[in-house]
């Protein structure tokens, strides 16, 4: 094809040598070149030149610490990504996060110092919907940076801090599975589908546990039951097993239980009481695995749930 097409101009060169003295060239910009047509001697389009890409040189991970009108340096601990790339003679910096979405600046560096302009886009933490973009800056070093959001709900401030992921931050999140409930010794199980935990990660190096709604169907004596929404907090790490765990019972903590079709009639809140615990689990696969044995107020038979999730995405 390459050589069609220069025979092409070469003949076009030809005729114009014999019909005119110069060829003129307007740009797509509006500016006009002309050429005497005897100086050129061949026509080619050559490819555009691949612009280069930028290199990474370092990528951190570590967590946030948030301070505007409204929070006061809460800890955000989803594993808050910086990177740092070269472009040319230019240094970037990037910076994502799960809740506090993602950053890009042009940086100096000197002396271990880090200084720059950029542009974060949020979506708005309360409501959500699309990310909106806010004029930022840079400034730290590679174990601290300050992100500053002067637009952000009255002027923001996102420190990132270095620091090695803790097994906290690992299990944090959102995540969705089946809670197999099985009630006292009557033989047999029920099923939940769809269910959804979330698990919030603390300073201290502990976790809070929100179980979402759960429905059943023809379990013994209540028949069809909803067990509501509650919180466990504070369940502490064991490194020797992996694990977080709690003994709520003295927690003063209740759920909301309402039953359909059964021999009993539950619509109230229940106390949990003792033996009630706790344990969470993430697995190699990152499975969540939660055992939750608890007895409730005025009912006499235990219960025993096991929930498995993935993290959503």
């Amino acid at each position: 094809m390459k050589k069609i097409f220069t025979l092409v101009i070469v003949s076009f060169l030809s005729a114009l040598a014999v019909q005119a003295q110069s060829l003129k060239v307007t740009k797509t910009d509006g500016s006009v070149v002309t050429y005497n047509a005897s100086d050129i001697s061949k026509i080619e389009f050559l490819p555009s030149e691949t612009p280069s890409q930028p290199k990474l040189i370092h990528e951190f991970t570590g967590y946030l610490t948030v301070k505007n009108k409204m929070i006061n340096n809460v800890r955000y601990d989803n594993g808050a990504k910086i990177k740092v790339l070269q472009d040319g003679g230019k240094f970037l910096a990037e910076f994502s996060d799960t809740q506090w979405g993602t950053g890009s600046f042009v940086i100096t560096m000197a002396n271990h110092a880090i200084n720059g302009t950029g542009k974060m886009k949020i979506a708005n933490p309360n409501g959500g919907g699309a990310a909106k973009e806010y004029d930022a800056t840079m400034s730290g070093s590679m174990t601290e940076i300050k992100i500053s959001i002067p637009s952000l709900m009255g002027g923001t401030d996102i420190t990132w801090h270095y620091a090695e992921a803790s097994a906290a931050s690992k299990v944090a999140g959102n995540y969705t599975g089946t809670t197999s409930l099985k009630v006292g010794v009557v033989p047999g199980s029920f099923t939940s589908a769809t269910v959804e935990y979330k698990v919030t990660a603390n300073e201290d190096g502990s976790i809070n546990v929100t179980a979402s709604e759960e429905k059943y169907t023809g379990v013994t004596m209540v028949g069809n039951l909803t067990i509501g929404t509650y919180t466990v907090k504070n369940l502490a790490y064991d490194k020797e097993t992996n694990s977080f765990s709690r003994d709520y019972s003295s927690d003063d903590l209740k759920v909301y239980l309402k039953s359909e079709g059964g021999m009993m009639s539950l619509d109230k809140n229940y106390a949990f009481e003792s033996p009630s615990k706790i344990i969470v689990k993430l697995d190699e696969n990152g499975t969540l695995i939660i055992t939750n044995s608890y007895k409730l107020a005025h009912m006499p038979l235990s219960i025993s749930a096991t929930y498995t999730g993935k993290k959503a995405k």
